[in-house]
This record gives structure tokens, sequence and C-alpha cells, in this order.
């Protein structure tokens, strides 16, 4: 990627749209001083997001746009786009395959600055991200203003640093990181107001519990006084229907003997006719008012119960009223409360305002009479300026009769000098001087040269060693690798024998093949002897005669080829066979084995057959020997690696021996070269110095009469300097004086500006609290309404409340007078009812007396029907009560057949009742309670579950952040580790090549990768200075150069902008700097202002600013090959 164009519009000095081309990797841009030149760098640092107004030579951003000259006004906006070749796709992410990208900044005069992505409207942060590990950006190492170049080598380590940083790419690192700990302390503010929120939820909730358990509690109450309600209902219910069916038992009982009285006494139904027809008579009148005295027992029962409820129902209405009430108190208490507030709210508005206003007028009349001072400062300006303009000319004048004065004195004193040196030369030197110095010039070169053929000869025969020492190394190398090598392969072995040896052998004591030693190539032999029998224990016991320690071997037994180690004895009773022969057995021999393991006997031979063991022998004594290997081989490696170690000490020694010596060769040969050209230069200065005296008497009387001249115009030229020192003093007092007035008056200018900052300052404060207080009032006010529409709501329920109370005594008064008329009817319905029974008994006591006799018969009769007849009464009091026993299920809305089902088998009427009394006493101790608590307590508890939920998402959330910063400070440590060691070696090889020797190196000031700051240490050629701040101004500027060049050399930016980096160097240097741009610019492309006229031959295209018209800038564009063809032809 590179800088195709720069397209200037309005910015600083460039009030016309300007293009300007960069064709060529080297563009050099001249003009004269103060004509812009500058200003295309700081286009450059403005579009890539510069924000400092100090850094554009400016104290506000504003400052960029055109602010007019003497015949141009100012502009309103000022814009620079910057036009990029990305042919070869070095931008990241989408941009890679555009083969163009342009950028643009737009600023305007009320401040507002635009950023454009290939005509696309963006952010500043865009901007910045494409170019992030580029090497580019507004304070980049890529762009070097004017004075950055000693600023450099002089800034601070943290200011060095961030140079390397973006030279290492890690500054798009530093940038997320940089977000990454804004997202952990957001995160972790969060987590703190999360904390605070649920703090004061779980005491809300711990207040919401105890409230919900009372709830519970009372709703628990009231269902066990409903459930006992009801059972005591039912039990009730029960005990009158199994009364009732006892009465019925009795009925039937009585009628059986009514039946049999009257079908033994049915002759006399005739007889008792008519008693009878009297008695049913009175009989049904009694019957009559019976009924009826139940019927209105039964009325005064449901009454009764009536009123118990309606009173129940009044006392809850009533104590629900009374909470009601207490909650109204709450409201009105906060909603005066807040009354007061809104009232201070509203007086603080009006305060606030009244202020304002004041303030308002106070800073109109401020700014009047500001603008009127800077109509009288203009003026006073205007008179400075002419009074300064005449002293400047006048000045001028001064400047240069005193130069001409300075240049007549200087060249009598050079006359005088060049007169003295002549006379000098003269008399006091001689051409034999010379001759002497030649020849002994000459005697040194010769003894040189002599020197240095015998360091070649030593440095020939140093070289011969040194191959020789490589060939030894890399022998000893070979050797050193191949005893190593058999060494790994012993130790392999005797790993995989070791493990098989463990696999196979017993846990606590050592086999019989663990401890044979046999001869080597009877290994099979010995393992088919022993019949299967390897992994068998050795005991060492003098009572076990199966392991003889010492006994009598025959000579051709199997056993004598056992050189140690204990075995079976039946081993001498088998004989080692050839592989061709037939065995016998006989006495001395039950078996013969061969060498390849083959079992023999009469008239049969066996293979032994193969098993996991087989071949054990073979491997023990493998094994064995490996281990008797081992540290023979162990030593010859370690002498092998002692013998490579020692030839690379000798190489060591022979190439530093030979260093030395070719050093001291290359140092002869400089003093060779450097004899040879002083010797050219004696010889040439003897013989120039023969024809010099000729000239010297000729040269004398020359400056002699130039000297008289010179001494009549000094006396002219310093009578005319003083009348122009005069004019000089008389036009400095007029500008004092019009100084004078202009500094007063720009002093209380000051004071003026800073009341009208304190008016502003003023009103922004007072508005900012005036939008407070309404704030605050409309907030208020918001309260205010809440709690009136609150206290609405429970008036309306207050209301509710005494209307149900009401309609509750109403009720409760027509049924306390229904019960007093019903127990009036009840009395006058016993009265009637004993008036019917006392006819009754008298008339039956007329018919006993009348028919006594028979009477007499039927006497049991009457008595039956009279019980019957009591019986039957009872009988339908007891269905009326068990009647009026289930009205409470009724009025509970339960069902007398669902409650039967749920009655407990061992159910108690007289401990339910006592349960009911105690349940009732628990519901008048509990008092006013609050039945939304459950609900309330159960949304506090899931959004308490919510934020334990988010709580944890956040806690999760910062580990991942933190997790990412460490995998961030790794990278950036990684990175900036490896830009700085580059970064140093490419700075040591630079700074000689640019010096012609000495070093430089950069430290870090600290451990710490992360924070440390870099400092740089440069010595130039044979100077040990202590500090880097002991250098001239040339060798600073030089060591910066080497520093950023070494920087574009491990990652080079697109392209590198220098604003006069070559004004402190010599002629000497800049050819060096020159140089070494010219090589650079193979990769980067080069950008660069100066007056210097090497520099300027080494570029490309020239690019001219010129400032023809006053405070306006123009490009004036040459190309340098173009005009060397033109000049040729």
């Amino acid at each position: 990627m590179r800088l195709s164009s720069i397209k200037l519009a309005g910015f600083k000095s460039f009030v016309e749209p300007t293009k300007i081309p960069f064709p060529d990797q080297m563009t050099c841009v001249v003009g004269p001083n103060g004509c812009g030149k500058s200003n295309v760098i700081d286009a450059v640092r403005w579009v890539l997001g510069e924000s400092s107004a100090k850094n554009l030579r400016g104290d506000a951003m504003t400052d960029v746009i055109f602010n007019g000259s003497t015949k141009r006004k100012p502009i309103s906006q000022a814009s620079v786009e910057l036009i990029f070749d990305n042919t070869q796709g070095r931008l990241p992410g989408t941009f890679a395959d555009r083969n163009q990208i342009a950028i643009k900044r737009l600023v305007t005069r009320d401040g507002q600055s635009l950023y454009f992505l290939n005509g696309s409207k963006c952010r500043k942060r865009d901007i910045t991200d494409i170019f992030l590990g580029t090497g580019l950006g507004p304070r980049s190492y890529a762009i070097i203003e004017q004075g950055m170049i000693s600023r450099l080598i002089e800034s601070k380590p943290q200011e060095l640093r961030v140079f390397l940083e973006e030279a290492a790419g890690i500054s798009k690192y530093k940038e997320r990181r940089r977000e990454t700990q804004t997202r952990i302390k957001s995160t972790r503010e969060n987590m703190e107001r999360l904390l605070d929120v649920r703090q004061e939820l779980q005491s809300q909730l711990d207040k919401l519990a105890l409230q919900a358990q009372q709830a519970s509690e009372y709703k628990s109450l009231k269902s066990q006084e409903r459930d006992l309600k009801s059972w005591i209902a039912i039990l009730k219910w029960q005990s009158l229907e199994k009364k009732q069916a006892i009465k019925a038992k009795e009925i039937a009982k009585l009628n059986e003997k009514l039946a049999f009285f009257n079908e033994a006494h049915s002759g006399h139904d005739s007889i008792l006719a008519t008693l009878e027809h009297e008695i049913k008579h009175f009989n049904d009148g009694y019957e009559q008012a019976q009924h009826s005295v139940h019927r209105i027992e039964t009325q005064l029962a449901t009454l009764e119960q009536q009123k118990v409820n309606l009173t129940d129902k009044k006392r809850q209405l009533i104590e629900q009223s009374q909470i009601l009430k207490s909650q109204q108190q709450e409201v009105i208490e906060a909603q005066d409360e807040q009354a007061e507030y809104v009232a201070s709210s509203a007086e603080k508005v009006a305060e606030v305002s009244e202020r304002l206003e004041i303030a308002l007028l106070q800073l109109e009349e401020i700014q009047l009479t500001n603008e009127q001072s800077d109509d009288e400062q203009t003026q006073l300006e205007a008179q400075y300026s002419d009074a300064q303009k005449q002293y400047q000319q006048i000045h001028a004048q001064v400047q240069q009769g005193a130069s001409q004065l300075t240049q007549q004195q200087q060249a009598k004193l050079h006359i005088d000098k060049r007169q003295a040196e002549l006379l000098e030369q003269a008399e006091a030197h001689h051409a034999s001087m010379l001759e002497n110095d030649l020849a002994e010039a000459q005697d040194a070169h010769h003894q040189l040269v002599q020197a240095m053929a015998k360091l070649q000869s030593q440095a020939g025969k140093l070289q011969g060693q040194e191959q020789t020492n490589k060939e030894e190394i890399l022998l000893a190398q070979t050797h050193a690798q191949k005893a190593l090598q058999a060494l790994q392969e012993v130790q392999s072995e005797i790993k995989a024998l070791s493990r098989w040896a463990e696999e196979t052998s017993e846990a606590s004591a050592a086999t019989m093949l663990s401890q044979l030693v046999v001869e080597s190539g009877y290994e099979e032999c010995v393992e088919a002897a022993l019949l299967g029998l390897t992994h068998l224990v050795v005991e060492q016991s003098e009572m076990n005669t199966l392991w003889p320690i010492e006994l009598e071997v025959p000579v051709d037994s199997v056993a004598t080829k056992i050189s140690s180690g204990l075995f079976p004895s039946f081993l001498t009773k088998i004989k080692l066979c050839a592989e061709s022969t037939d065995f016998k057995s006989c006495e001395q021999f039950l078996l013969g084995v061969t060498v390849s393991g083959v079992i023999v006997g009469d008239n049969f031979k066996a293979k032994a057959k193969s098993n996991v063991e087989s071949g054990a022998l073979k491997r023990y004594a493998q094994l064995q020997s490996c281990h008797t290997q081992l540290p023979h081989l162990q030593q010859l490696a370690e002498e092998a690696e002692l013998v490579v170690v020692q030839k690379r000490i000798a190489l060591e020694d022979t190439q530093a021996d030979l260093l030395e010596t070719q050093q001291c060769v290359h140092e002869k040969a400089q003093a060779i070269a450097s004899h040879k050209t002083k010797i050219e230069m004696l010889d040439e200065n003897l013989i120039a110095w023969r024809e010099q005296g000729q000239k010297i008497q000729e040269q004398l009387d020359v400056i002699a009469q130039e000297r008289a001249e010179a001494i009549g115009q000094l006396e002219l030229d310093t009578e005319q300097q003083l009348q122009r020192d005069e004019l000089l003093a008389q036009a400095q007092e007029i500008q004092q004086l019009a100084e004078a007035k202009l500094a007063e008056f720009k002093q209380h200018s000051q004071s003026r500006r800073a009341a009208l900052q304190e008016a502003q300052q003023l009103v922004h404060t007072t508005k900012l609290a005036s939008q407070q207080a309404e704030s605050e009032l409309q907030l208020s006010n918001s309260k205010l309404e809440h709690l009136q529409h609150r206290r609405d709501e429970i008036n309306q329920r207050i209301e509710q409340t005494q209307e149900d109370i009401v309609l509750c005594e109403e009720p409760l008064a027509e049924a306390h007078e229904d019960i007093e008329l019903l127990l009036a009817q009840h009395l006058e319905a016993k009265a009637q009812k004993q008036t019917v029974l006392d006819t009754l008994n008298q008339a039956k006591e007329n018919l006993a007396q009348k028919q006594t006799a028979l009477k007499d018969a039927q006497g049991e009769v009457s008595k039956l029907n009279e019980s019957l007849q009591q019986v039957k009464l009872e009988e339908q009091s007891l269905m009326i009560k068990a009647q009026a026993a289930l009205e409470p299920l009724q009025e509970l809305g339960r069902t007398l057949k669902a409650e039967l089902a749920q009655l407990p088998e061992d159910a108690n009427l007289g401990q339910y009742q006592a349960n009911l009394s105690r349940v009732s006493n628990d519901l008048g101790k509990l008092g006013a309670v609050n039945l939304a608590a459950i609900e309330e307590f159960e949304e506090a508890k899931a959004r308490k579950t919510y934020l334990d939920t988010q709580l944890d998402d956040l806690t999760n959330a910062l580990e991942t952040l933190e997790a990412v910063i460490r995998k961030i400070d790794k990278e950036t440590k990684t990175r900036f580790s490896a830009t700085f060691n580059q970064v140093n070696e490419d700075l040591a090889e630079l700074f000689p090549k640019v010096f012609g020797g000495g070093n430089a190196y950069l430290e870090l000031t600290s451990d710490d990768l992360l924070e440390s700051g870099v400092s740089i240490m440069a010595r130039p050629p044979g100077k040990k200075n202590s500090t880097i701040h002991l250098l001239s101004g040339g060798e600073k500027a030089l060591t910066a150069l080497s520093l950023v060049f070494s920087i574009f050399r491990l990652n080079p930016a697109p392209f590198c902008m220098l604003d006069e980096v070559d004004a402190p160097l010599d002629d000497a240097n800049v050819g060096r700097f020159c140089r070494l741009v010219e090589e650079m610019s193979q990769t980067v492309q080069f950008i660069y202002i100066s007056h210097n006229k090497i520099a300027m031959e080494m570029a490309g295209r020239l690019t001219g600013v010129t400032m023809a018209e006053p405070g306006v800038s123009r490009m004036v564009a040459v190309d340098i090959e173009q005009a060397v063809q033109m000049a040729q032809a």
C-alpha cells in the first residue's frame, strides 16, 4: 500500500482545492520558509485522527480552517482526503480486496468533525482501526515533523515505547485491552449495583416472609375453622340421625303393640268409636299445636344462626375498616409531607428562574461591552502594526547597514589576517620541511607493508587451523552421535527386557531363570531340559536337595552348560546330544536334549512347546549383557561429548585469534592507505609549495592596496550607520508607546473575557440548576398524584366497607325483630298446646270415669297411643334439628356427601368444639393480616432468583474478560519482546553504517514487558559518553534516524514523511542520510521536506510549494527524469 495523492481544500494556507500527487517512491517537497510545506504533513496527521490542536500548531481544532488573508475572506470549512493504492492488499479485513482506499476528514467552524471512508460517513475509530499495526497513525514513527527527530531521542522511555508497540503491531491489542478493561469496570459497577439491589431486596424479603407467614397462618386457621364448623355440623347431624332412628324403632314397636291390642279387643270397637273420635279430634289439635311449637323452634334456631353469622361478618368488616383507616392516615401523612416538598420545589424553581434571568441580562451586558472593546482593540492593533512595520523597515535598513559594516570590518580583518599569514608562511615555511616529512612517511609506509605481510601469513595459518578444527568437530560429533545411539539402543533394550522380566517373574521371590547363567548358544537346550519349570522360585535351603549347590555333574549332561546359579538336580540326568544321535536311556541319563531344544528319549523325539516363557534364558542373558555394556557405553558417550566440547572450545579460540588477526590486518590496511594518501599529498604539496613561494610576494602587494581601500570604505559606512541608529531609536520609541497601549488594552480585554466566561459559566450552571429543580418538581407532583390516587382508592374501600356494615346491620335488626316475634309466638303456641293437652286429658279422664270397665280393657291401648304420639313428636323434632344442623354447610358452600368422605374416622364432637374455640382465639390474636403478602413474597422471591442468575452471569462474564486480558497480555509480551530484540539488532547494524563506527543499543527500564519504558544509548566512534544527552544536535538526529529506519526494517509503514530532518546535518552526514533513504526506498515510499541540495538531488520528483499570493499556498511539481530528458534534448 502506498499514498497516491492528497486532496486539500480550505486546510490552513491551502484555501483552493489542491491535489498533490505522489507517483514516485521518493518525493521531495521544497519551497521557501513560511510557504506552507509543513501543512502537507499536518494534513496527513489530521486525516489519520490527530485530535490535539497543539500538535497541529494551533490553539483549537478549527484553526486548521483557512482564516483569511489580506485579499481573501475566511471560509467555513476545511477538508483533506488521502488516496491510497492498495493493489498489494496490505490492509486487513474487508479492505484487502480494494485496489484504492479514500479517507477524508472535514471540519466546520462550529467544531463538527466528520470522517468519510470511500465516500461513506464513518467514525474516527473506524479510521484508526484500519491502520492499527501498519505503522501509520497521527503520532506514529512514519511521520517525523520539525524538531521531532531530536525530541525522539530525548523522549521519555514510555513515549519511546509507543513507537516499538506500533512496530510490533500491538497497538490494536492495547486498544482491545483498554476496551476490555472498560467492560470489566462496567461489569464490576453493575455487580456492585446488583449487590445493592439484592441486599435491599433481601431486606424486603425478610419483612414479606414474616407477613406471608402470618397470612399463611391466617389462611390455615381460617381453613381449620371452616373444616371444624363443617365437621361439628356433620357430627351433630349424625347424632340427631341416630336418635331419630332410635325413635323410629320405638314407633314400630308401639305400632306392633297397638295392632295386637286392636286385634284382641276388636269387639269393643263400636263402644269406643265415639271416644276415639273425640280423642282423635283432640289429638289432631294437640299435634298441630306440637308442630307449631317445633316449627317456631326451628325458625328460632335458623334466625339465631343467621344472627351469629351476621355478627361475625360485621365484626370482620369493622376490623377491615380500622385497617383501611390506618392506611388512610399513613397516606394522608405522606401526602402532606410530599405537598410540603412540592411547595419547596416550586419555590426553588422560581428562585432559580429568577437567578437565570439576572445571569442572562448580565451576560448580554458583558457581551456588548466585549464587542465594543474588540473594535477598540482592532484600532490599537492597526496602529501598533503600522508602527511595527515602520520600525521593521528602519531596523532592516540598520541591519543591512550593520551587515555591510560588519562585512567591511571582516574584509579588513580578513585582509590583515591574510597578510599576516602570508608573511608568516614566507618567513617560517621552507621546502626542506616538506621533504623531511615525505621521507618519514615513506619509511613508515614500508614498515607497515612488512607488518601487514606477516599478519596476512598468520591469518592464513589460522584459517587453515579453523578448517581443521571444524573437520575434527564434525568427526567428534559423528562419534558422539554413534555412541549416544548405541547407548539409547541398549537402554531401550534394557527397558523392554526389564518390563518382560517384571511381567514373568514372581512378585516377591526370584525365579530360577533370573539367577541362572548359561553358556552362550545353549539357552534353548537348557530351557527344554527344564521341562517347563522355568517359573519355579529358588529357595536356598540346606534341607532342600532339589537345588544342590555342590554336586557331581556328568561330563555329557546339560548341567555342564550352566555356569552359575541353582538348578534342579535332575538336569544332571539329562544328556546333551547331537542333532542326529538316537538316545537310549540308561542309569546315568534319563533323557537327552539337543542344542536346538529337541527332547529325545527311547524311540521318540519332541520339540519343546513354545509359550510366553520361551527364550527366557536368552532374554536374561541379553539383559545381563546389556547391564554389563551400559556403564561402558555411558562412559564412551560422555567421552565423545567431552571431545566435541573441547574441539568447539579450540575452534572458538582459533576463530577469536583469526578475528583479532583480521582486525589487525584491516587496521594495518587502513594505516597503509592513510600513509599512501599522506605521501601523495606531501608530494603534491611539495610541488605546489615551490610554485606558491613565487606568488606570495605578488599577493602581499595586492593585499596592501586592498587594505587601504577597505579602511576608507569602513569610515564612510560607520558614519552612515550612526545616522540610521538615530532613526531606529525614534521608530523604536513610537513602537514601544503603541505596544504599551495595546498591552494595557489586552490586559483589560483579558479581564473582560474572564468576566464573560464567568457569566457564561454562571448561566450554564443556573440552567442546569433550573432543569434539576423542574425535574424534582415534576417527580414530586407525580408522587403526590400517586398518593392522592392511593388515598382515593382507600376512601372508596372504606366507604364500601361502611356500606357493607350498614347492609349487615339491617338484616341483623330484622333477625332480632323476627326472633322476638317468634319467641312470642313460641310462648303462645306452648300455651295453646298446653290448653289442647289439658282438654285432651280432661276428655280422656271423663271417658275413663264413664267407661271404667271398658277402658280397663283398653287402658293399655291408650297408653300405647300416647307413647306413640310422643315418640312421633320427638322424631319430628329430631328431624327438624338435623336439618337445622346442616345449615352451616350451606353457608360454607359445602355438600354433605363431600364432607362425609373427608370426615376423620376418630372424629369427636367435644374435641372439635374445643379446637374451634382455640382456632377462633388464635385468629383473634393475629389481628390485622396482609393477605396480599404471600403473592408479594413470591414475586420478590422470583425477582431475587432472577437477580442471582444475573449475578452469576456477570461473574462468568468477568472471568471471561479477565481471561481475555491475560491472553492479550501474553500476546503483547511475546510480540513486544520479539520486536524489541529485532529492532535492537537492526539498530546495532545501522548505527555503525551511519556513523562509520561506534555502537548503539536499546534497553528496558524494568523487567515488566507490559509497562517497561525503552531508553536508547548511542556512542559515536571515539566517544564514551555516559548519556545520550551529551551528543550534539547532528549526532542526535543521525541516531534518531538510525532508530526510525531500524523500526522500518522490521515493520515498514506504507510511507514515511520527513520534515527537514536533515537540517542539523552537515553535507557528509546528509550524504549518508540520503544513501540510507535511497536504500530503504526500495520497499518504503518517502515524502520529505528539505532545503538541502543534496537531498533534493536524490528525489525522483520535486514538488514545490509557493506563496505568490500572501497567505495562500500553491503547488509546483517537477519530474526530475522528465526535466533531465528535456535538458539533454
